[in-house]
Parts: C-alpha cells; sequence; structure tokens
C-alpha cells in the first residue's frame, strides 16, 4: 500500500470514529485530505471499494484488541469474544456499525474470502464448538446473525446489552456441552 492510500485510509478511519460513515462521501473526503476527487478515485474506484479495504484495516485492529486468549476452551473464547463486541457497541456504536454494516462488505458476505482476522477466528471456533448438526457455514450464520442482530438492537436502543442473554443465547446455539 502507498503512502497515498494509507493516508486515504486513515481519514477514512478518523471519519468513521467521529462521524457517521454513511454521511462520507468521496468529495468531502478529497477535500479533506487535500486531493482533487479524482486523484482519489484514482485508488480507489467507488466508496465501497475504500469501505472494504477500511473494513478489512479496522477488523484487524478490532481482533487484535478482542480476541481471547486462545488457550480458554473454544466455547469461553466465543462467548468472551460476543461480550467483547456487545461492549465495544456500547462505547463505539459508530465503529461497531461500519464493521458490521457498510455497503463495502457486500461482496465479503457473498463470496466470503480470508481478508478478515476476525471472521477466520470465529470460524475456527464455529468448527472446535459445532455439534454436528448443521454445516460449520450454517452455524456461522446462526451465531453472526445473533451477534449482529443484537449488536444492531443495542445500537438503536432497542435492547440493553446483557451478558447473561448472550451466554444463554450462545449455549442454545453450540449446545452446553460443546467445545470442551
Amino acid at each position: 500500500m502507498d503512502q497515498t492510500e494509507e493516508k486515504i485510509i486513515q481519514a477514512t478511519i478518523e471519519w468513521i470514529m467521529t462521524a457517521d460513515y454513511r454521511q462520507l462521501s468521496m468529495r468531502k473526503l478529497a477535500a479533506q485530505i487535500g486531493m482533487t476527487t479524482g486523484a482519489l478515485y484514482k485508488h480507489y474506484r467507488n466508496k465501497e471499494k475504500l469501505f472494504y479495504q477500511v473494513s478489512v484495516r479496522l477488523s484487524q485492529r478490532v481482533a487484535e484488541r478482542l480476541l481471547p486468549d486462545r488457550s480458554l476452551p473454544a466455547k469461553e473464547q466465543l462467548l468472551t469474544l460476543a461480550n467483547s463486541l456487545c461492549q465495544l457497541c456500547v462505547s463505539r456504536p459508530q465503529l461497531v456499525d461500519f464493521l458490521f454494516f457498510n455497503p463495502g462488505l457486500k461482496e465479503f458476505y457473498q463470496h466470503t474470502n480470508s481478508d478478515f482476522q476476525f471472521y477466520n477466528q470465529v470460524m475456527v471456533l464455529i468448527r472446535q464448538l459445532n455439534p454436528g448438526t448443521v454445516s460449520d457455514q450454517d452455524l456461522f450464520t446462526q451465531v453472526w446473525a445473533f451477534i449482529q442482530g443484537y449488536t444492531f438492537l443495542i445500537m438503536n436502543g432497542a435492547a440493553d446489552y446483557d451478558a447473561d442473554l448472550v451466554a444463554t443465547t450462545l449455549n442454545q446455539l453450540v449446545g452446553k456441552g460443546a467445545g470442551k
């Protein structure tokens, strides 16, 4: 990644941390970093491509910060991770909103790849915890749908974070004895 692309990504991250990413336009971003819009488009052909790269970078940072100790049992790691994401949602809702719902992720959700360390680690846990009643991908979908949906409700004031609810739901999804 060249210095200009790094500058663009860092400016985008700063925006996301302080404002709603939906309000960011390529024109505003270019002005913020002293570039022309055309020069910005030479590096990222649209906002979705830029958001995808920013998502990869932020996902790495969040994974480094939130991924639990790998010496813990898989189920405890998954529970710790889910609780950490919910807590992050309370403290940094705009960050979680971007990481889970920005339009740059559409391609990832449709064609899962290994760009996201966070996804990769959750899949390792899912494989360890899967009781075998569904495929690993289906179990991931169930677990991730709960985590994303619950954080969405928290972000929008429709639910308060409840660690017991997280534990109960994950127990129902992966089974009480899974991942020993």
